[in-house]
């Protein structure tokens, strides 16, 4: 699922990802979410990412650009996180192969 924040009133796309996410009728929580914003500063890309947004596009978007990051969402999803603080892809981009401590996931 893409979303153009401009296509989303009167909800903006972090709304929207929640309840697609959260919503206890949501039928697909686990839907890929891509946001295309102009807002790309550091607390709005910490917002969406704790929203639950799959990946984050940064306008001006290019046909290329939208075509990558959908095929990278279908090859190489991230594993999907159902807890009662957080539901959406693992926020975490590296994984340490070396911690091996008691609050590792095991994927």
């Amino acid at each position: 699922m893409v979303i153009a924040d401009w296509l989303m009133h009167p909800l903006d796309g972090l709304d929207f990802t929640r309840i697609v996410r959260t919503a206890d009728d949501s039928k697909r929580p686990q839907t890929p979410i891509i946001l295309m914003t102009g807002h790309t500063e550091r607390e709005n890309v910490v917002h969406a990412r704790d929203a639950g947004v799959t990946e984050i596009l940064a306008k001006p978007i290019s046909a290329r650009s939208l075509h990558d990051r959908i095929i990278s969402v279908i090859i190489n999803p991230r594993p999907f996180v159902l807890c009662q603080s957080y539901t959406g892809p693992c926020r975490r981009r590296q994984i340490v192969g070396t911690y091996a401590g008691p609050e590792r996931r095991i994927g």
